[in-house]
């Protein structure tokens, strides 16, 4: 680069130094290069406020496809088995146990 030419990332550093020293931008917060900055954590919407926010959904969605393998195939086919794994894995033991006396009762209210 010649001397006549100028660098656009210094002309933009100039423009930005300019703006902070009249209160138009707040400085550049300063950083290690190769460093990532983590994000803040997003609020959760969850019912819970120890799982994730697609944990519930999958927990229910897996508790169901699991007692309707069951219906269809029986409680000892292996097809089932990784359904029985997926919700004893993702959901809290109180809604098992919940879900579990709501369908002894004839109260549950998802399709199985």
């Amino acid at each position: 680069m010649s001397a006549s030419q100028v660098d656009p990332h210094d002309k933009m550093r100039a423009r930005d130094v300019s703006k902070v020293a009249r209160g138009e931008q707040a400085p550049r917060p300063a950083h290690d290069y190769g460093s990532i900055n983590e994000a803040p954590p997003k609020p959760s919407s969850s019912p819970s406020p120890s799982l994730p926010a697609e944990q519930p959904r999958h927990c229910y969605t897996s508790y169901l496809e699991y007692h309707k393998c069951v219906k269809e195939k029986g409680k000892d086919a292996p097809e089932c088995e990784k359904f029985e794994r997926h919700y004893m894995s993702l959901c809290p033991v109180e809604w098992i146990e919940r879900w579990d006396e709501q369908r002894e009762n004839g109260t549950f209210p998802g399709r199985i």
